[in-house]
């Protein structure tokens, strides 16, 4: 057993160990309350005295909810040891939650946006204080659950965090090698010597990293053989990527780099968040910290997706669900346009119904006072065109059948298969939008 003037913990309630220290689970010896205590080894103060104090001194003068809180610094009884006193949560890292195989291709989209939500409150923070971490991952992501149900994530280990304005540079280097910016990689990792500094944006990176990681379930970069396999292929990824690509991955030793610009068609977010987090993951998984996003830009564009409503939309010929992210402000004009990027439904063959009930929608009616819809009670989008072949998913699902016949035999089975195929998926949503009482002719 281990224990301060007021805490008590044993080795069996380790929670994690790093480099310079371990972290348990302990207890108040009078109240019983359950803590996180980080006891530093002997490591740790091989460092500089100014090294040693930064984290105190970070976590002192940091007050967040987002941000793993700090209730005292104490000492172990028999070794003198300096011990950290933080709020305990209870439900593990981010990577605990991404290691879940429920999250094998990526959280889900409502899980998305609160992670989204409170590492951006979390950094927002960090940057009025002046601080860069310089160790952004998910397993430096912890997370509890909310009185509401929902869950809450916090920012920890601000062992490598320093005070840094965002016109200043450091030249130290810090962090976990799969989350760590290519000019850092290229010192930390490859050992080779040169005279770069790094700024604040190192810290964008590593999220960029994080974000990806948590929309899919897998790294954006991997080599042949994984990260820590194939260091060199690895660093050559992450300084090649070309301008617009969010990930980067070698299929066969010594192969080529397959560049992606989209997210995986597994991932389980929407095509409507899809479009709003793709163009901030290209800027800020940028190796060039001269072109990469500044933290301004990379919060504006952040809480511009956090800041829009969602109209959930179930289209029945194409039997697909969409979200459009939308600010309450934009009219029917914007929604009807968004939803066509999604359907191909041109606006003027776009009709709605809602609880059974065509839902008709003023040209300037804003989106805030649409009717309030989820997942599971939907605007049903009907398209009022004529010929099925402007409806899209009909000529994409060409690709499905194979016939050897002349080109008219061939015309008339996809298009018997492709009406019967939409015959039955339409007929499923009918069944359920009949329960509701909507009654129209087929």
């Amino acid at each position: 057993m281990q224990s301060t003037p007021n805490y008590l913990w044993s080795t069996e309630d380790l929670l994690g160990q790093g480099a310079t220290a371990c972290v348990y689970k302990a207890r108040n010896k009078k109240s019983g309350e359950l803590v996180a205590v980080k006891v530093f080894n002997n490591a740790s103060y091989l460092r500089p005295q100014e090294v040693q104090m930064r984290e105190f001194e970070m976590l002192r003068k940091l007050n967040h909810k987002n941000i793993v809180k700090l209730f005292a610094v104490e000492e172990t009884g028999s070794t003198k040891q300096k011990v950290l006193v933080m709020e305990y949560c209870s439900s593990g890292s981010l990577l605990n939650v991404l290691e879940d195989p429920a999250n094998a291709f990526g959280l889900a989209e409502s899980e998305f946006l609160i992670v989204l939500q409170c590492v951006v409150a979390g950094m927002n923070h960090l940057r009025e204080n002046g601080v860069v971490h310089r160790d952004i991952k998910p397993g430096n992501i912890m997370r509890l659950m909310g009185e509401d149900g929902q869950s809450v994530y916090k920012l920890t280990d601000f062992g490598a965090a320093r005070e840094l304005d965002d016109d200043e540079k450091f030249v130290s280097v810090y962090g976990t090698e799969e989350y760590l910016h290519p000019d850092m990689y290229e010192r930390a990792v490859l050992r080779k010597p040169q005279q770069k500094a790094y700024g604040v944006t190192v810290d964008l990176w590593s999220i960029g990293v994080t974000f990806y990681h948590a929309a899919t379930g897998s790294l954006p970069f991997v080599p042949f053989g994984g990260p820590r396999r194939n260091k060199e292929i690895m660093y050559k990824i992450t300084t090649e990527k070309p301008p617009g690509a969010i990930a980067g991955v070698q299929r066969q030793e010594n192969g080529s780099i397959e560049w992606s610009y989209e997210l995986p068609v597994t991932c389980q977010l929407s095509a409507g968040l899809k479009d709003q987090l793709i163009p901030i993951l290209a800027n800020i998984l940028e190796a060039d910290q001269e072109k990469c996003w500044g933290f301004d830009q990379f919060f504006a564009e952040t809480n511009d997706i956090l800041h829009r409503i969602v109209v959930d939309v179930f289209s029945l010929q194409q039997a697909s669900s969409h979200r459009i992210y939308i600010h309450s402000y934009n009219t029917t004009t914007k929604f009807l346009d968004a939803v066509f990027k999604q359907t191909n439904i041109v606006p003027h063959h776009q009709e709605y119904f809602f609880e059974g009930h065509l839902y008709e929608l003023d040209p300037n009616l804003q989106a805030h006072n649409f009717c309030k819809t989820t997942e599971h009670n939907p605007l049903t989008l009907l398209s009022t065109a004529e010929q099925p072949e402007d409806v899209p998913g009909v000529r994409y699902r060409d690709r499905e059948y194979c016939w050897l016949g002349d080109a008219s035999q061939h015309v008339a089975a996809v298009g018997a298969a492709h009406q019967t195929l939409r015959i039955a998926r339409a007929l499923q949503r009918c069944r359920e939008l009949l329960a509701r009482g909507l009654h129209w002719v087929m």
